[in-house]
């Protein structure tokens, strides 16, 4: 299961705080709430603080994300290594956990 909250932090920004397992089946409704909360080009956060596991599908949509220039922040290290393994995006924009 994963809670998808959405919180307008500015008019020009936006975090989606994701929590549970954040699986291929929870993409589409992510994208919906992505599209739904942003009519007009904002900074968009993603905030993986409380996900306890990824799937291929959703690394794959993280990917996507990051190449629309979205943040990705709190990413779980196992996520990281993942994404630099299969080499399918650069770690650039992923954000280490805030401590």
């Amino acid at each position: 299961m994963l809670k998808i909250t959405t919180v307008r932090e500015a008019p020009d920004s936006l975090r989606v705080h994701l929590c549970g397992q954040f699986t291929g089946e929870y993409v589409s409704e992510l994208e919906k709430a992505l599209s739904s909360e942003n009519p007009d080009p904002v900074k968009v956060a993603l905030d993986l603080m409380n996900v306890t596991f990824v799937d291929r599908e959703a690394m794959m949509f993280l990917c996507g994300a990051r190449s629309r220039n979205v943040s990705i922040e709190n990413i779980p290290s196992y996520v990281t290594r993942w994404i630099e393994q299969e080499g399918r995006c650069g770690s650039s924009q992923i954000e280490p956990p805030k401590k």
